[in-house]
């Protein structure tokens, strides 16, 4: 028999592209799925959606809940799921047949821990959808120890959905509720479980970048998105009792989430200023770990320096003055 693999798709305010997604998820070539359709109060006709597919396809799950965010829906599927591995899709993107066969078999080949598969994404904006490749791992398949692949993430991005993984990994931990950024909160803790990840650069994986201002990434700036700096903080601690041949690594993205949120700051409508003044004072506190770890952006050392060295409202006038600063 097959191991069984659990499919875990968050789901509030999709209706649109909801019926994509799952039937992606149900064509699989690897058919022993567990396929969980968590509908988190959403307000259109996803609940709706979800009881047809869970009529028609034995392997469908339902959970209806009050709205509690990404986190706690994803939380909800990891609570009931039966399988071996799990997996996750987010409800307005789509993945390609082979991707959990493909995935498992490699995780197999190398006796990893997780799978890690290519990704494209795709930019909607209005009628019109623009893809583009975004992630080359080089020569591939491989794979890499644990330790590798926290260097990777800290210097270049993580997210949940790529990726197959032992359903073990996930014993006792759990997204955390109520933020975003949620995939970062708990990366280090998963890896720390692992001994080997596996690699391909094969395209499974579709991600929407919405611009209706519905998704979290494409938003505006709001007190949210503080969880990024706070998440990045709290894995610099995690390195430095664990991991500390990493701290640089790790020093470097807490760095970098305090300059990107300062520089939304500067630039946003509202009155965030006590919360810049709570970033200022971690930058300073940590300035000398911060001289020392790489920089990934030139513009970066600049704005570390005003930022340590001059009053918040100078850093302000200067990034609206020179736009072009803005990354992120």
């Amino acid at each position: 028999m097959k191991p069984l693999i659990s499919v875990i798709v968050p789901i509030y305010n999709v209706e649109s592209y909801l019926r994509r997604c799952v039937d992606s998820i149900c064509a699989q070539t690897y058919e022993n799925l567990e396929i969980i359709l968590v509908d988190d109060g959403s307000p259109d006709g996803c609940g709706a959606i979800c009881e047809e597919y869970a009529a028609k396809d034995r392997r469908v799950r339902v959970i209806h809940k009050p709205n509690g965010g990404l986190s706690d829906a994803r939380n909800a599927g990891l609570d009931i799921m039966t399988g071996t591995y799990v997996a996750f899709v987010d409800s307005d993107d789509w993945i390609e047949p082979a991707m959990y066969e493909r995935l498992l078999s490699q995780l197999v080949s190398f006796h990893a821990d997780m799978s890690v598969g290519g990704i494209v994404v795709e930019v909607e904006q209005g009628d019109s959808v623009t893809t583009e490749k975004s992630v080359d791992y080089g020569t591939e398949p491989f794979s890499e120890t644990n330790v590798e692949m926290m260097r990777r993430c800290l210097n270049s991005s993580w997210a949940a959905w790529d990726k197959l993984y032992k359903a073990e990994l996930f014993d006792e931990i759990r997204y955390p509720v109520g933020e975003i950024n949620e995939d970062e909160a708990i990366v280090l803790q998963l890896l720390d479980r692992c001994k080997t990840v596996c690699y391909t650069n094969e395209i499974f994986y579709h991600y929407m970048r919405r611009m209706d201002g519905q998704s979290i990434t494409t938003s505006s700036f709001s007190a949210r998105k503080l969880a990024w700096p706070k998440h990045c903080r709290d894995n610099l601690a995690f390195i430095r009792e664990n991991y500390p041949e990493l701290e640089l690594d790790a020093a470097a993205r807490y760095r970098g989430s305090l300059l990107w949120a300062l520089t939304e700051i500067a630039v946003s409508e509202g009155d965030y200023s006590a919360a810049a003044q709570s970033l200022l004072k971690e930058l300073r506190q940590n300035a000398a770990v911060f001289h020392k770890a790489p920089f990934h952006y030139p513009k970066d050392r600049l704005r570390l320096r005003i930022l340590l060295w001059a009053p918040f409202p100078v850093y302000r006038m200067l990034v609206r003055w020179k736009g072009r600063w803005r990354h992120g």
